[in-house]
């Protein structure tokens, strides 16, 4: 029997699916998710934090309306953001809402000092680090396909879905960004026509940032 797959745009109930989705959008290919050791000793798991973010619209890569959903016979099964990137801020989350997250998750005034001094160790706040300066005038992020519905090649038709509100809304190019590895990612992203924009290797983030990782590599694609 063939699948019967639809696209909408999401709503604040897929809020839970979302964080899941984006949380698996994390973990390739080092399986870790980044904002568990920023999260370390707070009591709050990674899944719950990217709920509150969803829920107080703290995002930079995309909050709720961002989203498009892929469902298969009717539920949810992969989804994706698409968004035009802040001109100020081009890291994950817009700092302005961490105190309206902080509340979401009742979290004590150390818990936020904890995690925001971690954030800014990390991130440099509102800064614009040179490796996620956008390539295009919309991007995509948090790209996922549940686990269990993985291998079907829903991750194509949810991305040639999201181009098409891409050109829908007159965009010219999209971005859309890989950790070095995610060999898996790469192949859809190129697969639909995605073309290698420039590389950070590891080099870059060991020299530049102290930090071990193995690097990004940005993507580009013309849409008009």
């Amino acid at each position: 029997m063939s699948t019967t797959l639809s696209t909408r745009q999401a709503t604040t109930a897929d809020i839970p699916f979302l964080a899941r989705i984006e949380y698996e959008a994390s973990l390739p290919p080092l399986n870790h998710c980044f904002w568990e050791s920023l999260l370390d000793g707070t009591g709050t798991t990674a899944l719950q934090f990217i709920e509150a973010e969803l829920r107080t619209d703290a995002s930079n890569w995309g909050n709720v309306a961002d989203f498009l959903v892929l469902e298969a016979h009717g539920q949810p099964v992969a989804a994706a953001s698409g968004f035009v990137p802040s001109p100020e801020d081009y890291c994950p989350l817009r700092l302005s809402r961490l105190e309206a997250i902080a509340q979401e998750l009742n979290w004590s005034g150390e818990a936020l000092t904890t995690f925001q001094d971690r954030y800014m160790a990390l991130w440099g706040g509102d800064l614009q680090p040179i490796f996620l300066t956008p390539q295009a005038t919309w991007i995509i992020e948090n790209v996922a396909v549940l686990p269990e519905a993985r291998g079907q090649g829903f991750g194509k038709v949810l991305l040639r879905a999201l181009l098409e509100v891409g050109r829908s809304q007159q965009h010219e190019f999209a971005g859309i960004m890989v950790i070095n590895g995610n060999e898996v990612a790469r192949h859809t992203y190129e697969s639909i026509g995605f073309k290698p924009y420039q590389t950070f290797y590891a080099d870059y983030f060991l020299e530049q940032l102290n930090i071990e990782f193995p690097g990004i590599t940005k993507f580009g694609l013309r849409l008009n």
